[in-house]
């Protein structure tokens, strides 16, 4: 005796259950955050690119996550944003209530060997990337630098910050792998304090500073020529700087741009959102989700625009997390040549 199959559900009935379901987690997901408040960790001081990344973030955070959760900037500078990065990832609580915005940097600083990393960035909740970033070498007018030549040719002094920071590393390796005569006077809290010595005279530029934090904080410079561009640092030329040579375009051997490549990787994960280790797979979720969401959003997208705030390929989490993944399984020999040329390490 055959048996009767069950009879299949009826479409409609069908879409009542899933639309019964989608609400259920809509609902799960307001109730989580209902009435909590986020902590943004900001991995550098106040008056910076970061902080102003952070704060259009956080003014959006709440518009796109379920239940509406107040977001609280907290900054936490130090080493380049290791500081910021050693807790979350050894301290914060991993629920979804404490999340950190940093600089590409932090996905390499371990991988390189960088002193005081206390972390494995594969680890890390990678929630996003708000844009990828291009440096830029500046000098200041009065400075009698002018050209990329000049970089080889004349010492070059330049501000920087903590020990992971961009300012500090990215000359150093110029120096160490093409043979540039940057002098690299660290120690300022952060490019806010390097532009003002800039302004004084205490140092003739910065070996490194985001083009998109120049255009935001700055644009007069670049109106009123204060600062000349000298080079731009990353694996892709900015749109707006046709005329500016990059690392890559002035390399001299296929070793040197193997090296530069891996290291200016991070410049791809420019300002990248990232939460603890081990989040819950719902906080996680509902953060991605959010996270794209706004990069989408056109209220999002307009008043970065009014704002002159560069989002040039923002990645999703998942993205970052690939990134991260294929920079830690590059070719161990290479890893160990960039690590070599890092400030502090063995030659």
């Amino acid at each position: 005796m055959s048996k009767q199959k069950p009879a299949a559900m009826p479409a409609a009935m069908l879409l009542l259950a899933l639309s019964c379901l989608d609400a259920a987690t809509a609902d799960a997901d307001e109730a989580y955050y209902h009435g909590k408040t986020i902590r943004l960790l900001i991995g550098q001081p106040p008056g910076g690119g970061y902080d102003t990344y952070a704060r259009l973030f956080a003014r959006f955070l709440p518009q796109l996550l379920p239940g509406q959760p107040n977001v609280a900037l907290q900054h936490m500078p130090g080493a380049g944003g290791l500081v910021m990065a050693n807790h979350l990832y050894t301290q914060a609580p991993p629920d979804g209530t404490t999340i950190a915005l940093g600089s590409g940097g932090i996905a390499t600083a371990a991988l390189f060997g960088i002193p005081g990393a206390r972390f494995d960035a594969r680890r890390f909740s990678w929630i996003g990337n708000m844009n990828s970033e291009v440096g830029i070498s500046v000098a200041w007018h009065h400075s009698g630098i002018k050209t990329t030549a000049d970089l080889f040719d004349r010492e070059f002094i330049v501000g920087g910050s903590g020990a992971n920071s961009d300012s500090v590393v990215f000359p150093n390796v110029l120096n160490a792998v093409m043979g540039t005569r940057f002098k690299v006077v660290p120690g300022y809290k952060g490019m806010a304090e390097i532009v003002l010595a800039m302004e004084r005279g205490e140092v003739q530029g910065t070996g490194n500073w985001h083009y998109s934090s120049i255009v935001f904080n700055r644009p007069d410079w670049l109106r009123d020529k204060k600062i000349a561009l000298l080079l731009q640092i990353g694996l892709r030329p900015h749109p707006d700087l046709p005329n500016v040579p990059t690392v890559l375009d002035i390399a001299r051997d296929a070793e040197q741009k193997e090296i530069l490549q891996l290291v200016l990787a991070q410049q791809l994960i420019g300002r990248p959102i990232m939460g603890p280790p081990d989040l819950p797979a719902e906080p996680f979720a509902v953060l991605q989700r959010a996270f794209d969401d706004m990069m989408r959003d056109p209220g999002f997208l307009a008043e970065a625009e009014h704002g002159k705030i560069e989002v040039v390929e923002p990645m999703s989490g998942e993205r970052v997390r690939q990134t991260v993944e294929r920079l830690y399984a590059a070719d161990p020999a290479l890893i160990k040549k960039a690590s070599a040329v890092f400030p502090g390490q063995p030659n």
